[in-house]
């Protein structure tokens, strides 16, 4: 019976030191994949954005698809660029958007920035070269 305790006791002081490094390991497993799921959203709200931007120049409208798009990121985090540098049909336009994702885990803050920041760009072709959109 002696035996099976100071096994257990071994298991149990093994555990304890493995357990920082499992934590650790889940903090930096989660963090990545908030800065991922960030990535994927901040693409498709450039697309759209772009899509909207084809057939309006009505900036209010553009940057309305894009932070519609991007509905679960806090928008005063985001950053919204529009470049077209002639409005007529058939010339490109792009939609950047850059998004800063924060870290979630204090411990992680003395290891790596305080955020990251993932970029999203879409360039699509001029539909309507009319001024006003609809």
């Amino acid at each position: 019976m002696r035996c099976l305790s100071r096994q257990e006791g071994q298991s149990t002081a093994e555990f304890a030191l493995v357990l920082p490094f499992l934590l650790l390991t889940f903090m930096l497993l989660a963090q990545a994949a908030m800065v991922l799921r960030a990535q994927i959203v901040v693409t498709g709200a450039a697309r759209e954005g772009a899509r909207k931007a084809v057939e309006t120049a009505n900036r209010v409208m553009i940057d309305g698809a894009v932070f519609k798009a991007a509905s679960g990121l806090d928008p005063q985090r985001m950053r919204v660029e529009l470049e077209c540098p002639r409005r007529k049909r058939g010339q490109p336009v792009t939609v950047r958007v850059r998004y800063r994702v924060p870290l979630y885990f204090p411990l992680l803050g003395k290891f790596f920035p305080s955020e990251v920041t993932v970029a999203g760009s879409s360039t699509m072709r001029v539909e309507n070269d009319r001024e006003e959109g609809r």
